[in-house]
C-alpha cells in the first residue's frame, strides 16, 4: 500500500511539474503586436506570440511549446491578427489566421507530430478541404470574394465551422452572401457534412460572417 501511494505520489508530482503555471485558455485572440499566450485544457502546452515591433512589416512568430521545457516549434507568422481554439482533448490546436481583412486562412496542427518529432499533414489542408467543399456548393458560375469561416464548436473529432463571406458573378457583379455550417472531420481533416445558413442557425444559434 505505501509503495503505491508513494508511486502515485511521483506520477502526480511529475505531472504537476510539468504543467502551465496558467489556467487553461481554449480561445485566445492574438494581435500581432501583443504578447499574449493560449494554454491548452490539459495545460501542457502553450501557444505564445512574440510581438516584432521594430520590423518594416507586421511578421510576429508564433509557437507552442510544452510547459516545463525550453524547446518550441514555430506555427506560423502572425501579420495582422488571428485566434486559436484548442480542442477539448488538447490533441489539437485550431489557427483561424486573419492576414487580410476579408480572407481569413484556417491551420491545424496535430500536436502528436510535434511531441513525437514527425512530420504531420499539412497545416493548411484544412482550409484546402473547406474551400473545396465550398468551391463546390457555390458552382463555377461564382467567384469568392470574402472568406470568413469562424469556429463554432469541437466535441472529440467532430469541429463545426460557420463558413461565410460573399460571392460575385462577374468582375462588375453585385456581391453575394453565403452562408454554410460545415462538419469537419479533425482527425483526418475531410469535411463530413454541410448545413445550410438555416439549419446551422437552428440547431447551434450561430450565424455567419458575412463581410470584413
Amino acid at each position: 500500500m505505501k509503495y503505491l501511494t508513494l508511486v502515485g505520489f511521483l506520477l502526480f508530482s511529475a505531472t504537476s511539474w510539468s504543467q502551465c503555471t496558467g489556467p487553461a485558455k481554449m480561445h485566445a485572440k492574438l494581435q500581432w503586436s501583443e504578447a499574449a499566450k493560449a494554454t491548452s485544457p490539459d495545460r501542457f502546452w502553450e501557444v505564445e506570440t512574440h510581438p516584432v515591433l521594430n520590423a518594416d512589416e507586421n511578421r510576429s512568430p508564433v509557437t507552442i511549446r510544452k510547459c516545463g521545457e525550453s524547446k518550441s516549434w514555430p506555427l506560423f507568422t502572425l501579420q495582422r491578427s488571428a485566434e486559436v481554439f484548442w480542442s477539448p482533448d488538447s490533441k489539437h490546436v485550431l489557427v483561424v489566421n486573419q492576414p487580410l481583412s476579408g480572407t481569413n486562412k484556417l491551420l491545424l496542427f496535430p500536436l502528436a507530430s510535434l511531441s513525437t518529432g514527425t512530420r504531420g499533414g499539412a497545416p493548411d489542408a484544412l482550409d484546402k478541404a473547406v474551400n473545396e467543399t465550398l468551391a463546390e456548393r457555390l458552382g463555377k458560375e461564382r467567384h469568392v470574394q470574402f472568406f470568413l469561416p469562424n469556429f463554432v464548436s469541437w466535441k472529440g473529432d467532430n469541429l463545426l465551422l460557420a463558413v461565410g463571406g460573399a460571392t460575385y458573378a462577374a468582375s462588375d457583379g453585385p456581391l453575394v452572401p453565403y452562408c454554410y455550417g460545415m462538419r469537419v472531420n479533425s482527425s483526418i481533416m475531410r469535411v463530413e457534412s454541410v448545413l445550410s445558413e438555416k439549419e446551422l442557425k437552428t440547431s447551434t444559434g450561430h450565424s455567419c460572417q458575412v463581410s470584413p
